[in-house]
């Protein structure tokens, strides 16, 4: 079944008592609510939608022009169509990255990346607006489960600099969660692959 079946059958399910705990639900439908309450903008790509017209959308939303918006992998890069950044500090005129994730944190709606999304780069030294690219299949319940998955992934070599990304709440001011650390605004792109 599908994430987006998921989500559907969960907002039409009247059987269910309205005061019913949401932990007992899906992992995607905890994240989605997670990270949404947080701010997060999340997308989910149905079969209709490509991930290239939906950040094309998200260019235009924000009338981002080429340069505006970067990434640092080199397969974003030939995916997307957009330019490629070696070095994020000398970037002073970017507005957007984009990267992916090693896992989406169900449990408090953030995404834990590494040094393979963002190299050795400081997460203060990012631009404030991320586009996160990920798939149904990276959602897990929390840290622990994610740094787990993360060994049994990269055996030989683990990857460094490995950290959440705070979501910054535009509209709540006086965030406390978010005030003074490195918390951006996330647009969410997630495919089934």
């Amino acid at each position: 079944m599908s994430f987006w079946n998921l989500f559907q059958k969960k907002k039409t399910d009247n059987s269910k008592d309205e005061n019913h705990d949401d932990n007992d639900g899906s992992e995607e439908l905890l994240f989605a609510k997670n990270f949404t309450e947080a701010g997060g903008k999340f997308i989910y790509i149905d079969k209709g939608d490509s991930i290239i017209d939906t950040f094309v959308k998200i260019k235009e939303e924000n009338q981002w022009d080429k340069h505006d918006v970067k990434c640092i992998s080199p397969s974003l890069s030939k995916n997307l169509g957009i330019k490629k950044t070696k070095d994020i500090a000398e970037e002073n005129d970017l507005k957007a990255l984009v990267i992916e994730c090693e896992y989406l944190l169900s449990n408090t709606g953030r995404m834990l990346i590494s040094s393979n999304q963002i190299k050795n780069n400081k997460l203060e030294s990012l631009p404030d607006i991320l586009i996160v690219i990920a798939t149904s299949n990276q959602f897990v319940g929390d840290v622990s489960e994610g740094m787990t998955r993360l060994k049994s992934k990269y055996l030989k070599k683990i990857p460094t600099n490995i950290t959440t990304i705070n979501i910054r709440n535009k509209f709540i001011e006086d965030d406390f969660l978010s005030y003074g650390n490195s918390a951006k605004e996330i647009y969410l792109i997630i495919s089934d692959e």
